[in-house]
């Protein structure tokens, strides 16, 4: 058997039948069952074909050994603009003759490595609730359940469920900002009076969000980390190693999860891009304070973002752990980040030695 290519013009009528043969039996295509071959003909030359010709979308054909249309499956781009990175997968139909042979996971496998090539992100489709068996191959397949209308596929007087599903076509190109339902962004806004929500909130200028270990957060957190502009008084010098940011956000995010409290990765709301990190971190072993840390992009410098942060974490503090002193460790020289510390009402307690050096330990325990 030959397993899948890309559809030319003497196959289309051959696929026509199939799909027509598909939904004359009730099997779910989105299809009316009367749909003839000559109507599927139109659709396909005069629609999916052109846009395919676009590069919005693209026609794969499953072939025996002797050359009949077995199988066919379909993607096309979405219509607005703004979604343009988004595709669905649509009429996946394999003979009956030719189930249980892998057809289905070829012409899934064809269709998943075009849209790739396509600048496609993120594939999408729609299952009805009861095709399990279609439902099970996609979730082999990477795709998600991302949600459920409940019975709004009308066959006669039989109501089903639609099934959303999606997977990302990872990875994602470089520099894009992974914002999901942040309110960050062009088209951003939030309720009146509303400041926070589960995973983030609002200061006057920034948005402080639970860290994930998400590809843009970590590109970000090693942008940042590994800049020598930000190390020159870090004693261990720059990150050396992009690997490295994943497994230390997911320490932050668990800190979130098991404290409810920790460090946030800053974000430009007007843009979501990340512009730093800071707040304060529970306690360590053998430690009896909560760690108060920021560092931004040298290009957030001089905009009192490190003021703010810090403002917002003291006041997390008193919240989540009232009465335990908040400590910035700083190195002598690093005379910024010591001015930040003294608006912020911390105060000297002395140094302290550690393995790469000494540091001023500055102290607070804020109010409640």
């Amino acid at each position: 058997m030959t397993f899948v290519r890309q559809a030319d013009h003497p196959t289309i009528a051959a696929i026509a039948q199939l799909v027509a043969d598909s939904a004359s039996h009730g099997e779910a295509l989105g299809l009316d069952p009367a749909t003839t071959p000559d109507q599927y003909i139109t659709y396909l030359t005069d629609t999916l074909l052109p846009s395919a010709t676009r590069g919005d979308a693209a026609l794969f054909v499953a072939l025996s050994a002797d050359g009949d249309v077995i199988g066919t499956a379909q993607w096309t781009r979405s219509p607005y603009p703004t979604r343009r990175v988004l595709a669905e997968l649509d009429r996946v139909v394999v003979a009956p003759s030719a189930r249980g042979n892998g057809v289905g996971q070829a012409l899934l496998d064809a269709v998943i490595g075009n849209a790739r090539t396509a600048d496609i992100e993120v594939l999408m489709l729609e299952a009805r609730g009861n095709n399990h068996a279609a439902l099970a191959l996609y979730e082999r397949n990477g795709f998600h359940r991302a949600g459920t209308l409940r019975n709004v596929v009308a066959v006669g007087t039989a109501r089903h469920d639609m099934v959303l599903m999606s997977r990302d076509l990872a990875p994602r190109p470089p520099g894009v900002d992974l914002l999901g339902d942040l309110p960050a962004g062009s088209g951003a806004s939030l309720p009146r009076g509303v400041t926070r929500g589960p995973d983030w909130q609002r200061t006057e200028r920034l948005l402080l969000c639970v860290p994930t270990p998400a590809p843009d957060v970590a590109d970000a957190y090693f942008a940042i980390h590994g800049d020598p502009a930000t190390n020159v008084h870090n004693p261990a010098g720059a990150m050396v190693d992009p690997d490295a940011a994943a497994p230390i956000l997911e320490i932050w995010q668990r800190h979130w999860r098991e404290d409810g409290f920790g460090y946030w990765v800053v974000r430009d709301p007007a843009d979501g891009r990340v512009l730093g990190f800071g707040g304060v971190r529970p306690p360590l072993q053998d430690e009896n304070f909560l760690n108060l840390y920021y560092r931004f992009r040298p290009s957030a410098w001089g905009n009192g973002f490190a003021t703010e942060v810090g403002r917002a974490s003291l006041a997390l503090a008193a919240k989540a752990s009232p009465g335990t002193p908040v400590v910035a460790l700083i190195r002598p020289k690093n005379e910024p980040s010591i001015r930040v510390a003294e608006r912020l009402g911390l105060r000297r307690e002395g140094d302290v030695q550690r393995q790469l050096g000494r540091y001023l330990r500055y102290s607070i325990v804020p109010d409640h």
